[in-house]
């Protein structure tokens, strides 16, 4: 336990009455007359320091407020089953579909599809999907399915206890703008929790791909794989591609065989960003990756931590025939039982020509410590690096602490070159211990002022091989994970400024 004086405590307490925090002024200021009133002298009555707080991600509040020129309809029993199917509804205009809040047996959301509007299909009060039951959706464009309808409920829309296998959100026919956000999944003993088999062949028309989903905002504690998407790209065929997908603000925990979180089997420009997995895979020894994802796009502002397997297996290709980047950063991985932070590979099967060729990678200002080689043998560093198939790779700008070398080709603590393709780093640091590298602790990974990994960094000015680094990561390159700006011209080495 970690001591302050009181003498300290007095400056923390005028801190806080300096920022308005009334509440946590009084809860201080009793510490001090009960630390006062135990000891003769109070300049060093010794009062408990909080315990450190993990980091959580933070979304950007969601508004509750109603468009004026919504149309609104009020649907649900609050029981039995429940039928959303937009030929019936005959929408014509931005409507909001409130649903009554209770206990559902199942729901059917179908056949709304508009390019105009939006239509939002939301909880009024809590609505609960307890046991093998399901949300079916189909045919949707531009909807948004949301569970922050009433004030004072975070998730509206709750799943749990679901005890055989199928999905508790299963997707079908043609989805696009479409987003899933606020829901509670807890309990459910599945292969996939959301799923998704779209078997369109793509063509390059936009009726051949699924575009701009996005996955916002999900509790889930004691599940299944969270988001399990069919697709390929082999034997001449691209199938079940996902266009510009996002997975954000995912808190995800305690899973002891999921092996993989989120599985992508096709995408092109995935964003993956701002979410935290922990204590998962505790009883498994098979190479998972907890975000396994085929395809490119960015993978940022993500905490892994007290688990098994690389935090993303990425198997790289670009749709198309120009290279695009898979962009790593920003990112806090820790404690993995087995395996690396990060993998990086290619396959010959994917590489269809005039459909498909190679990308770039760049994997650049992470936080990484105590990964521990698989058996003792297999190496479990920064990056596994396999072959890209005429892509390049580098990697700069690594904190990295607590690693063992071992196996072969194993000459440094940030890449392991596993196939032909050569890994470039600068900048890079190791240090033995998180609190050799001025790192405060291993929950929040701030760095301490003394810290020399502070403003040590490689520039991030350029370094993209299609346009600026800035705009290749839509500026999320400017801030730190937690948010805070970086100077692109000298950032600090790791994910945390």
């Amino acid at each position: 336990m970690n001591f302050i004086t009181i003498a300290a405590l007095e400056a923390i307490i005028f801190r806080i009455y300096m920022k308005d925090s009334p509440k946590m002024y009084f809860i201080a200021l009793a510490l001090i007359l009960v630390g006062s009133s135990c000891k003769k002298s109070p300049d060093v009555v010794l009062v408990p320091i909080p315990p450190v707080e993990k980091p959580v991600p933070v979304p950007p509040k969601d508004s509750t407020t109603t468009p004026s020129n919504a149309k609104i309809l009020n649907l649900g029993t609050g029981s039995g089953n429940l039928v959303i199917d937009g030929k019936s509804l005959k929408l014509t205009s931005t409507t909001i579909i409130k649903i009554k809040g209770g206990a559902y047996a199942d729901i059917q959301i179908s056949n709304i599809s508009n390019d105009n509007f939006t239509t939002t299909i939301q909880n009024d009060g809590l609505v609960e999907l307890n046991g093998n039951v399901q949300m079916r959706i189909s045919n949707l464009k531009n909807v948004i399915i949301s569970g922050s309808g009433t004030q004072g409920i975070d998730k509206g829309f709750i799943f749990k206890n679901r005890t055989t296998d199928g999905a508790s959100i299963q997707l079908n026919g043609d989805i696009n703008n479409f987003t899933l956000k606020y829901i509670s999944f807890s309990n459910l003993n599945t292969y996939g929790v959301i799923q998704y088999n779209s078997q369109k062949v793509f063509d390059g028309s936009a009726n051949s791909y699924s575009n701009n989903l996005k996955f916002l905002n999900l509790d889930c504690d004691n599940t299944g794989t969270l988001i399990r998407f069919r697709g390929s790209a082999e034997s001449n065929v691209v199938s079940g591609l996902m266009k510009n997908v996002e997975i954000a603000y995912i808190n995800y925990k305690n899973s002891r065989t999921v092996g993989s979180v989120v599985v992508i089997e096709n995408a092109d420009s995935y964003d993956i960003h701002n979410n935290k997995v922990q204590n998962i895979n505790q009883d498994n020894s098979n190479h998972n990756g907890v975000f396994y994802l085929q395809g490119n796009g960015k993978f940022y502002n993500n905490y892994v931590k007290d688990h098994q397997g690389n935090a993303i297996r990425a198997w790289a290709y670009s749709i198309g025939t120009t290279p695009k980047d898979i962009l790593i950063f920003n990112n806090i991985v820790a404690n993995s039982r087995e395996y690396g932070a990060f993998e990086i590979q290619s396959f010959d099967r994917n590489m269809i020509s005039g459909k498909t060729t190679y990308c770039n990678a760049q994997v650049f200002n992470n936080t990484c410590g105590n990964l521990l080689p698989k058996y003792g043998t297999f190496p479990a560093q920064v990056l596994d690096l396999y072959n890209l198939y005429g892509g390049t790779c580098t990697i700069y700008n690594n904190l990295s602490y607590q690693l063992t070398l071992v196996g072969n080709n194993n000459t440094n603590y940030f890449w392991n070159e596993l196939s032909s393709t050569k890994g470039s780093g600068t900048n890079n640091k190791y240090f033995k211990t998180y609190q050799d590298a001025g790192i405060e602790n291993d929950q929040t990974f701030y760095l301490t002022s003394n810290s020399s990994a502070k403003k040590s960094g490689t520039s991030l000015s350029g370094k993209s091989s299609s346009s600026s680094l800035a705009a290749a990561t839509n500026n999320a390159i400017n801030f730190d994970y937690y948010g805070k700006a970086r100077s692109l011209t000298s950032p600090s080495i790791g994910a945390v400024e």
